[in-house]
C-alpha cells in the first residue's frame, strides 16, 4: 500500500479531508522521528518497538574489484514486531 492510499482510506474511515488525514501523518512522523532520536527507541503497543542501533566500522569487500574497503560507523532503524502484531498477521 503506498502513502497516498493508506491516506485515502484514513480519510474515509474518520470521515475527515485526505488534506487533514496527511497532516495527522506528517505530524505522526515527525513526533515518531523526534522520540527516536531523542530516546534511542519507540513502542507502539499495537506494532511493536522500533529501536535506533549503532552498527560499528567494518571492513568489506568491493564485489566488482574484490578490493578491501572501509565501511564507516553509522545508526541504523531496527523494528521488533510484538507478539499480539505476529499472531495476528502471521498467525
Amino acid at each position: 500500500m503506498k502513502e497516498k492510499e493508506m491516506l485515502g482510506l484514513l480519510a474515509t474511515k474518520w470521515g475527515i479531508s485526505a488534506k487533514d488525514a496527511a497532516k495527522f501523518l506528517d505530524d505522526f512522523v515527525t513526533v515518531f522521528k523526534d522520540g527516536l532520536k531523542a530516546n534511542g527507541e519507540v513502542t507502539l503497543n499495537a506494532l511493536g518497538k522500533f529501536v535506533c542501533l549503532e552498527k560499528p566500522a567494518r571492513t568489506g569487500r568491493n564485489p566488482m574489484t574484490g578490493e578491501t574497503i572501509q565501511i564507516a560507523a553509522k545508526k541504523v532503524a531496527k523494528w521488533k514486531p510484538n507478539k499480539k502484531f505476529k499472531d495476528e498477521m502471521f498467525g
